[in-house]
């Protein structure tokens, strides 16, 4: 695996501005969601060579980056960019069947060429015939607790569809023996992704929830609960370090972001992707590769469809999704799953039998 070197973004920009072999000639922009950012981040830089693999990164937000280099194998197609915008899958997919432009990490506005997304455009309103789409892996979800900060939490090991889709609506108003906690005086606070999320839209399809979600914030980092004025947060790392201030909290994240937070159980299966591959836990959406299918404004060239193909070669080839560090016990190879579903939170059926 090659290696990508972080500096900052002055850095890259000048070596840009200097070397003008760097000026790029096929150029895509990635946008969407950031549960797999890991392994986006990764394969670009198993698959980007020439001496100059570079990357950008926001000052504000490493979720927007930019790498450049070549594809040894592919030279016709020049110097090779590929920005990153992952600010969420709802957004990426509006932007791209829209045309809207997106801010990269070297402060170009560029429109999406692709849309990663983990859920699927019509489960938010979006007409899934405008794409060109491909599966790329299985993003799991998790309800997670910070069980140090959060004793009244400890007998809070699972929840039912039925207390999952209440506590969407009516959390700040439960004690945590609703939920199996120690008290029946104290108060249980959501802290889910904001809309722009497929953590938010593909756990609400998961649990039927359909209602107006009661999500919660702290007050500038302290232990207070206020209600969440964006109505969810923008990232995993946002959930846990609400999680990491305010007791009492459970929130919503990708497996990726779980990390040293403590899962709690769904309908009685505990999170694991031996589970997410036998269909036993149900909290998973497939993540898709989204484009304009050719012909419309704003389909890949031809030199970007080489681009996408290589570096989607790359993350489904079917070693790395079993033994790629970033992918091992964070998302489920598509290889590995024993089951389908035809829908978000939809139905799940056998692939044996």
């Amino acid at each position: 695996m090659k290696t990508a070197y972080l500096t900052t973004v002055a850095t890259i920009l000048i070596g840009i501005a200097t070397a003008p072999f760097l000026h790029a000639q096929t150029t895509v922009l990635f946008a969407g969601g950031n549960a797999s950012q890991t392994v986006l981040y990764d394969r670009v830089t198993n698959i980007l060579t020439g001496g100059i693999s570079s990357v950008v990164v926001s000052s504000t937000n490493s979720t927007v980056r930019t790498y450049i280099g070549t594809i040894s194998d592919q030279t016709n197609l020049g110097t090779i960019t590929i920005e990153f915008s992952l600010l969420g899958a709802v957004q990426g997919m509006d932007d791209l069947v829209n045309q809207n432009g997106e801010e990269t990490a070297d402060k170009q506005s560029l429109v999406p060429t692709v849309a990663v997304s983990s859920t699927s455009p019509d489960a938010v309103g979006i007409d899934p015939s405008a794409f060109t789409s491909t599966e790329t892996l299985v993003v799991p979800y998790a309800y997670i607790k910070k069980s140090s900060l959060s004793p009244n939490l400890a007998g809070v090991t699972n929840l039912t569809q039925r207390q999952a889709a209440y506590f969407e609506g009516a959390a700040g108003t439960l004690p945590s023996a609703f939920f199996g906690g120690s008290s029946t005086n104290d108060t249980v606070y959501l802290v889910p992704r904001n809309t722009s999320s497929a953590v938010r839209t593909e756990i609400d399809a998961n649990i039927y929830f359909t209602g107006t979600i009661a999500a919660w914030t702290t007050n500038g980092g302290t232990s207070t609960a206020i209600p969440d004025p964006n109505g969810g947060q923008s990232s995993g790392s946002g959930v846990k370090n609400v999680l990491n201030n305010l007791p009492n909290a459970i929130g919503t994240v990708a497996a990726s972001d779980i990390g040293s937070y403590t899962t709690i159980a769904y309908e009685g299966v505990p999170f694991s992707i031996t589970n997410v591959e036998s269909g036993s836990y149900p909290l998973w959406g497939y993540e898709r590769w989204l484009y304009l299918p050719t012909g419309t404004q704003g389909a890949p060239s031809a030199n970007q469809l080489a681009v996408i193909n290589t570096l989607l070669g790359a993350v489904t080839n079917a070693a790395f999704q079993s033994t790629g560090t970033v992918f091992v016990g964070n998302f489920a190879p598509l290889g590995g799953l024993q089951v389908s579903r035809s829908s978000d939170g939809g139905p799940i059926t056998s692939l044996l039998y």
